[in-house]
């Protein structure tokens, strides 16, 4: 039965009972297809009873095997003109605005339920390179843009026709590694049953045989090593017979892999890749890179870079701001368009949008969640025509609590407090000296400290600027520079003579705070002469002051 004839049973069922449609969107999943229904509100409850019924009607005279057709209600809300009325409350008051915030708040994290708005490439990210029959290891910090490559890659092989299975490991992180391993095998086998249909083929009915034992099994308990092994095997078995070159090929996309526990990933990485040795069937991991360990060499367990699988690294951070911040707009004007507004500048300086960049990391989700936090701040201000860089800053120190609680979810609590203290001893630090980026001794990577900081910067607390800088003066000796994020001396602004960087059309700008006519532009030779006139921070040091902080907590 066609979409159109769908549409029209329900116009009909409901148009029986007096009720319109507005409009019908239809969203399509593995064994079902669900029409979200938009009706006026006040028919909203009506409508709702007649689901039921609509359902069955649908089903009867679908001609899809093993679909089920599911109607659900959505109120539509008329926009209220009263004539006479004078919107007083400036340009960013209207419905429109209104609308923009919820479609950024709502559609800036992606997930298998819930895509992205609209997918954009990021130049950094290779949509090409992820769909390869290959195991891969996609890295990047919160927000990066790793669940959004996935789910593109996801339906554009589903599009080819293969068969995919999604799984979170946020629904796996209180499991110990058989039971999680199972969980993943169950899900990867419906699917591969789900594509299968009503075939009774041999290699099926063997593929069912052991989704049965693997239910089996997760019912009765806890899994022995020895029974797990035995699983492991007996699924390769059955899956080979399956997943062969030319007849059905499967993508297993696993994300936010870190949420796993570290020590057990290894061994769990093993058996998934054990299940599908051999097979026309491919792991594909989101993750963030310092919380990941996918293979322990000493015992050989798990998959291995670059033998095993292949890295993908989404981390480009703000070492090209022009880039960075021409994407980001990109994906920021689908949302302006699809709320009827023009391009992002229409309600935003300059000034503005070059801090959403460096108060974002280059991050998309941080950097849209923080348009829409700079519009909330600017409808502060009587009459507000337009976010302005004041109101990004705003945000941005609103934004820090919330990252606070993804350093606490993110990591142990004994980690957490030991992340807390050397970002409050760094922070303190660099602007003690006056400054609000800093270097690092590139001799000082091997420091335990140095990891600390490397996580900081996958929790978005700091932002690596440039990843090579030579000393003017010594030759060979070089530094990494980083930027604390705004967040971090966005409520110092009254401390004056702070020496601060910023962005401004993809491009970086010196100035010190509460210092008029500082302001200047830094084009290559100038900033790397600003960079170097930044402080050198010794990790050492830190690492000692970090201490002290937990100790007198």
């Amino acid at each position: 039965m066609s979409s159109v004839s769908h549409e029209s049973l329900i116009s009909g069922a409901l148009e029986e009972a007096g009720i319109s449609i507005v409009r019908v969107d239809e969203r399509s999943f593995p064994g079902e297809k669900w029409f979200v229904v938009w009706v006026d509100e006040g028919s909203l409850v009506t409508a709702q009873s007649l689901a039921g019924s609509i359902e069955q009607a649908l089903n009867d005279v679908s001609e899809v095997a093993n679909q089920s057709l599911v109607v659900t209600f959505r109120p539509h809300r008329a926009e209220e003109k009263k004539t006479g009325e004078v919107n007083d409350k400036g340009p960013l008051s209207g419905s429109k605005i209104d609308q923009l915030i919820q479609l950024l708040e709502a559609r800036s994290r992606t997930s298998d339920a819930l895509p992205s708005l609209k997918y954009m490439e990021d130049p950094r990210a290779s949509l090409a390179a992820v769909g390869a029959s290959r195991h891969h290891l996609v890295y990047g910090r919160r927000g990066v843009g790793k669940t959004a490559l996935l789910l593109e890659a996801k339906r554009s092989a589903e599009r080819d026709g293969h068969v995919t299975a999604w799984i979170n490991a946020h629904t796996l992180r209180r499991l110990d590694v058989a039971s999680a391993f199972l969980g993943i095998a169950e899900v990867t086998l419906n699917s591969l049953i789900q594509h299968a249909g009503s075939s009774q083929g041999d290699s099926y009915v063997r593929l069912k045989e052991s989704n049965a034992r693997l239910a089996r099994l997760r019912a009765e308990g806890p899994v022995s090593d020895s029974v797990l092994g035995e699983m492991v095997a007996e699924l390769n078995l059955s899956l080979r017979s399956v997943l062969r070159e030319g007849l059905v090929r499967l993508y297993l996309y696993i994300d936010d892999f870190y949420l796993f526990p570290q020590t057990a990933q290894p061994h769990l990485l093993d058996c998934v890749a054990g299940m599908l040795r051999d097979c026309d069937g491919w792991i594909k991991v989101a993750s963030i890179e310092r919380l990941t360990r996918p293979f322990e060499p000493s015992s050989r367990i798990g998959i291995e870079v670059p033998h095993d699988a292949s890295k993908i690294d989404l981390d480009v951070t703000l070492e090209d701001p022009g880039s960075t911040q021409r994407f980001l707009e990109s994906v920021l004007a689908n949302y302006t368009a699809t709320a009827g507004l023009a391009k992002p500048s229409s309600i935003a300086q300059n000034a503005a949008l070059g801090r959403l960049v460096l108060a974002s990391g280059g991050v998309p989700r941080d950097y849209l969640n923080l348009f829409a936090s700079s519009i909330v701040a600017a409808r502060s201000r009587p009459k507000a025509r337009e976010i302005g860089r004041e109101d990004v800053a705003d945000a941005a120190g609103r934004a820090a609590r919330s990252k606070k609680r993804d350093l606490e979810q993110d990591v142990s609590t004994d980690s957490a407090v030991s992340l807390t203290a050397a970002l409050d001893t760094l922070a303190a630090e660099v602007r003690g000296a006056g400054y609000t980026y800093f270097r690092v001794d590139v001799t000082q990577k091997s420091h335990h400290f140095y990891e600390l900081l490397g996580q900081l910067v996958d929790l978005r607390f700091a932002h690596l600027i440039q990843s090579t800088l030579s000393d003017q003066h010594r030759p060979g000796v070089k530094y990494e520079v980083y930027i604390l994020d705004l967040s971090e001396y966005a409520d110092v602004r009254l401390k004056r003579g702070l020496a601060i960087l910023d962005l401004k059309d993809g491009k970086w700008n010196f100035r010190v705070s509460g210092t008029a006519g500082t302001q200047k532009q830094l084009p290559g030779t100038l900033l790397r002469d600003e960079l170097r006139r930044a402080p050198v921070v010794d990790l050492e040091r830190l690492a000692e002051k970090a201490a002290e902080r937990v100790g007198g907590s």
